[in-house]
């Protein structure tokens, strides 16, 4: 079943002032979210944020007129020509080229018998079939949330809003991303368009949750079930102004024994890289994050190339953290500058946060705590039914 794929997003980059602030993840001007079903980023927004924007793969893989014909075709709105369709599913791994010809000639039988139900059972779908292992459990999360959501979203683009709403609370998953506020959004929308400031805000809801389910699973895998691993990368109450990109570069410091920048820079593991001093006193005021490939010769020279995947799991739940803080941050200042005026409705749940809260700083720890507590008692359950596979890394 296919259904339509909406947009969330705002052009205002002139936000009033807040104790932390986050920095555009991804290169140029502020992007517009795109969302992907009811409640999920797109999987290319995880391919943006990890530098490897979906046309650089094609380009990557001499596929660059591929990818222009997709694009001019996708904006057109036009469906693939056979030719089209050919050289994508020649792309794919031999053993799922068959089911895919069949799903893009419409046989929907193989798309029921692989689960597939929207972009993200699609995307998960072609990686298993490049590896043997079972999804992990915050794979097989967004998976699940994107099944549950598929009835909602049908019902949301017939415009029957009130049942969508009430189909969702209903859900035994989804009304754990819910809240009164955001219902009542949902409920008296009028079109899918309006759907999309508590869309945006589900989502990014959703998106703390998958972060901490990866973090469970990690602690499950370590054998450090209870000791999170990320949780100091979020803003708090505690610590004003400082955002995730600060707080990975504090860690940094710490792991490396290094009290400041210069100290850093001038460690004697360091000596045959190029560390500038801008670069690093940037990073240090959570202005810039470096790209992987520079952090990763930082991080080979100073613990070893056997650290590179802890400081690389760092390196992207500050991105995460950051992206999901960067547009909470951006969406509330829209609200904020439209209250007490006709247009304060239309951005509803916003400038208010998911679950009430007042503030990024109280929303991510209060929540992420929340989903930590949650995802560690499913871990329990997934043991106690001789099912935690799932949860290793």
């Amino acid at each position: 079943m296919q259904y339509q794929v909406g947009r969330a997003g705002s052009d205002v980059t002139n936000l009033q002032n807040t104790k932390t602030r986050f920095i555009n993840p991804f290169e140029g001007r502020t992007k517009a979210l795109e969302l992907s079903g009811l409640f999920l980023f797109d999987p290319t927004v995880e391919m943006k944020l990890g530098g490897s924007p979906l046309r650089s793969l094609y380009v990557e893989m001499g596929k660059e007129s591929l990818y222009k014909s997709l694009e001019r075709s996708a904006k057109l709105k036009t469906p693939w020509s056979a030719r089209l369709s050919d050289e994508l599913v020649g792309l794919l791994p031999p053993s799922i080229r068959g089911d895919v010809r069949a799903m893009l000639a419409g046989d929907e039988a193989v798309a029921q018998r692989r689960g597939i139900v929207g972009v993200w059972s699609g995307y998960f779908n072609v990686l298993e079939s490049l590896k043997t292992q079972p999804l992990h459990a915050h794979e097989q999360l967004t998976v699940d949330i994107e099944r549950a959501c598929v009835d909602a979203a049908d019902l949301c683009n017939k415009g029957c809003f009130v049942d969508a709403a009430k189909l969702l609370a209903d859900n035994p998953l989804m009304s754990n991303f819910l809240w009164p506020t955001a219902l009542e959004a949902i409920a008296s929308a009028t079109t899918f368009q309006c759907l999309l400031p508590a869309r945006a805000s589900v989502a990014l809801e959703v998106r703390l949750s998958i972060m901490a389910c990866w973090d469970v699973q990690l602690q499950v895998a370590d054998g450090e079930v209870s000791k999170s691993n990320f949780a100091f990368l979020l803003p708090s109450p505690r610590q004003e102004g400082k955002n995730s990109v600060s707080l990975f570069f504090r860690w940094l410091l710490e792991k490396a024994g290094a009290s400041t920048i210069r100290a850093l820079s001038e460690d004697k593991r360091l000596f045959s890289s190029s560390i500038d001093l801008g670069t690093l006193g940037a990073w240090s005021r959570g202005t810039n994050l470096p790209k992987w490939s520079y952090l990763k010769r930082i991080s080979d020279a100073l613990f070893g190339a056997d650290e590179a995947d802890e400081t690389q799991r760092m390196y992207w739940a500050t991105t995460y953290f950051n992206f999901i803080g960067y547009y909470a941050e951006l969406l509330v200042g829209a609200a904020q500058r439209v209250v007490g005026t006709p247009a304060a409705d239309a951005l509803t749940p916003w400038p208010t946060l998911p679950f009430g809260h007042c503030s990024i700083e109280s929303w991510f720890h209060s929540r992420y705590q929340h989903w930590l507590e949650f995802h560690g008692g499913e871990c329990q359950k997934a043991v106690g039914r001789g099912g935690a596979s799932t949860f290793k890394c």
